[in-house]
C-alpha cells in the first residue's frame, strides 16, 4: 500500500509503498526509516504511525 507525505524540504507530496507484514488482528505495514522527496531529492525521516494512505 502507499502512503503519502509531505517532504519536510520542499513542501511535495511524497508516495512511500509501504511493505504488508503479516498479522492476524489487522493490517499492519512496514515503511523505510527514511525516504528521498522525488521533487527535490531531500532525504526525509518517516514519521511514526499513523500513516494516511495515498489515493
Amino acid at each position: 500500500m502507499d502512503f503519502a507525505f509531505v517532504c519536510g524540504w520542499c513542501g511535495a507530496s511524497c508516495t512511500v509503498w509501504g511493505e504488508p507484514v503479516a498479522s492476524w488482528w489487522t493490517d499492519k505495514y512496514e515503511l523505510p526509516d527514511e525516504f528521498e522527496c522525488w521533487s527535490c531529492g531531500g532525504i526525509n525521516t518517516t514519521p511514526p504511525p499513523p500513516w494516511t494512505p495515498a489515493d
